[in-house]
């Protein structure tokens, strides 16, 4: 039996890891969240092999030293860009101890480039389907150097993950995780959710949710994240699903709490608000970003320009669910003023927490085109265990360094008990609405550890936060444990500011230094929209006709990408209008593909995509697909505008072996 390590990435200082604290009594975790992607792998993985978890962040970072315990013949890791810096260490560890390491993961997906070269095998794009491809020709000592999903799989067909190797899971995560959907409706410009993941939002069988929420809860969980990228991306659907998990939650002696992530458009659906809060959300998470109207619609986020942003969160807030607001700064409309600015409108809508980021530009996104063509995109170390300190955008209507000291002095004035004393005060009066949760009676001894947690504090926090629970008591007593939990995220959130303010002043201090300069990021070919747009309707239904008729439906897929990849770098550029002389070009290179594909000389990748009987409507997503990954691999070439060869140096494709074994995952 073959056995495979699959490891979870630490992400660097206090990026999803608690520290442990006592700060009101409160235990603290090892982590914030069990890592549910390699979870989900592990239950993509047929039982003929052994696969074990290796959590970084609760059984600590793998170096030379690290004993296993066992053999492994394969170490998997994934993650997002953040891990990607680690996971390049994980896998130099590998080979020195002769094991292959693959890697896959948003991360991966955004920025394919760095990991070519490190890990043996790369994983683009969801793995639902790759996985299991892979793991046959593995066993067939075939495999490819490369594979990619480019259709986004239907989330029927992502299993619950599996959670054996998490016994102790209430003692090691604050959360359990759950996943609902992939995908968001919206196109925000800094955003890379529609990259990775798409427009159209997927969503799980709602069955299959309950039964991964009954695992957590007989894991001992008690507060479970929905971690998705836009939870109601698709109202009806989590209309439906927040009645189940209603129901759910009446059949536990204490009922789970949830939290997710979400758009302020929640504010306009009370339906919507009434279910979220009879399921027992005591928090959600939504993108504000800015208090200008300019910069939220210089960022494209229609669902917050033109509304009233202090009336949505505070309606959201009056049903009893508390908002935890996400913010940047760095907007081209952002000026030295934006930091007083944002300050004093978290104050006004009486947000507890929050997370302020500079503003980046990540791989993928029309934001990273935009300043590119203005050169204003640079190149960053990867000092990630300060992620929060690292943009790599030059501002437009401020320096670099009043953009590092606006945003330091935010983070102090925000970090003040008593400014969060006064927005809880105002919050708890404000609540409208008690949600329909089955009560339960307090937990002695959570209240004794509160009250021994009281006594540890200065005189000036403890008197703060004995003011909020009267008023919490007094208003809304429902909340004392929703306020209690915020106040110790507060707490740590301080403490680990304190490491985010020393990373900028010491940027502060190399980026006022005489003589320093910056270093220009290398540009990368982004696909315009418009490029996009005028292909689909015409010129991508013939190569698809094309290659259909001269190819199997398993080797179309990479049929189209290299035909459309050789054809972006070409033609892309300057591409305005299809003429006779493009459709001709088109011609010659699918007659190349399938001749290829025939022979059996396709690239080391391998794409996966349904072909079949598509409709219109799936023949234009399809091609948005296509350029997608078409964008990944140029996005990786030393020079994305000189010509390069559709058959990529790589393993040769051997004779097709059969099923090894015949048990499902």
């Amino acid at each position: 039996m073959k056995r495979i390590l699959l490891v979870a990435p630490r992400r660097g200082y206090n990026f999803g890891k608690v520290q442990r604290s006592s700060d009101l009594g409160m235990r603290f975790p090892k982590a914030l969240m069990p890592p549910i992607d390699v979870a989900t792998i592990k239950a993509l993985t047929p039982r003929r092999f052994e696969v074990d978890i290796w959590d970084e962040s609760t059984r600590g970072p793998i170096n030379d030293e690290t004993d296993f315990g066992k053999t492994y013949d394969l170490i998997g890791v994934t993650g997002y860009m953040t891990h990607v810096p680690w996971a390049l260490g994980i896998a130099r560890i590998a080979h020195k101890r002769g094991i292959p390491a693959v890697i896959g993961g948003p991360g991966v997906s955004g920025a394919p480039e760095r990991c070519r070269g490190v890990f043996d095998v790369v994983f683009i794009g969801e793995a639902e389907l790759t996985w299991p491809e892979f793991l046959e020709d593995w066993e067939c000592g075939r495999h490819r150097a490369e594979y990619r999903q480019v259709q986004r799989p239907e989330l029927s067909q992502s299993p619950g993950p599996r959670w054996d190797d998490f016994p102790n899971m209430s003692d090691d995560y604050v959360w359990g995780a759950v996943q609902t959907t992939r995908g968001c409706p919206f196109d925000c410009e800094f955003c890379d959710v529609i990259h990775l993941f798409g427009r159209q939002p997927r969503h799980k069988p709602i069955d299959t949710l309950l039964q991964e929420i009954r695992d957590l809860q007989a894991l001992g969980m008690r507060m479970i994240f929905f971690c998705d990228d836009n939870f109601i991306g698709r109202p009806k659907y989590a209309k439906e699903l927040l009645r189940r998990v209603i129901e759910l939650n009446r059949t536990f002696d204490r009922p789970m709490a949830f939290t997710t992530q979400l758009t302020l458009n929640l504010a306009d659906d009370p339906e919507l608000l009434e279910l979220i809060a009879d399921a027992n959300f005591h928090w959600v998470l939504i993108g504000i970003e800015s208090p200008r109207e300019a910069s939220l619609r210089e960022a494209n986020k229609p669902q917050n320009y033109g509304t009233d942003l202090l009336a949505a969160i505070r309606t959201i807030q009056s049903y009893g669910i508390l908002v935890k607001g996400n913010m940047i700064v760095g907007f081209d409309h952002d000026d030295t003023d934006i930091f007083d600015e944002t300050y004093d409108f978290l104050c006004d809508a009486n947000i507890l927490n929050t997370t302020v980021s500079l503003l980046k530009a990540y791989p993928g996104t029309p934001l990273l085109a935009r300043l590119q063509r203005d050169g204003r995109v640079v190149e960053t170390d990867d000092d990630i265990d300060h992620t929060r300190a690292i943009t790599n955008i030059i501002p437009k209507q401020m320096t670099r360094v009043e953009l590092f000291e606006g945003y330091k002095g935010l983070i102090e004035r925000l970090d003040s008990w008593d400014r969060i004393r006064d927005c809880a005060k105002q919050l708890v009066q404000g609540i409208k609405r008690v949600p329909n949760v089955p009560s339960v009676p307090p937990d002695p001894a959570r209240a004794a550890a509160i009250q021994r947690g009281l006594q540890t504090l200065d005189d000036h926090t403890r008197t703060a936060v004995l003011d909020i629970v009267q008023t919490v008591l007094q208003h809304a007593p429902f909340m004392l444990e929703r306020i209690a939990s915020t106040l110790v995220r507060f707490a740590g959130s301080m403490r680990s500011h304190s490491v985010v303010i020393e990373s900028l002043e010491k940027r502060i201090e190399e980026e006022s230094s005489p003589g320093f300069e910056l270093t220009a990021a290398r540009t990368t070919l982004t696909i315009p929209t418009a490029f996009g747009n005028l292909i689909k309707w015409q010129a991508f239904p013939k190569t698809y006709e094309w290659l259909m008729r001269g190819l199997s439906d398993a080797t179309v897929p990479e049929g189209l990408l290299n035909v459309w990849k050789a054809f972006v770098i070409r033609w892309g550029p300057a591409l305005t209008q299809i003429e006779d002389y493009h459709l001709e070009h088109l011609r010659e290179l699918c007659d190349r593909a399938i001749e290829q594909g025939n022979a059996e000389r396709s690239p080391h990748s391998r794409a996966n995509a349904d072909v079949a009987d598509l409709s219109g409507v799936e023949l234009r997503r399809l091609a948005g697909e296509v350029l997608v990954a078409v964008e990944q691999d140029l996005r990786g070439a030393a020079d994305a505008t000189a010509p390069i060869s559709l058959t990529l140096k790589g393993m040769e494709l051997q004779e097709t072996c059969g099923k090894t074994g015949t048990e499902d995952a």
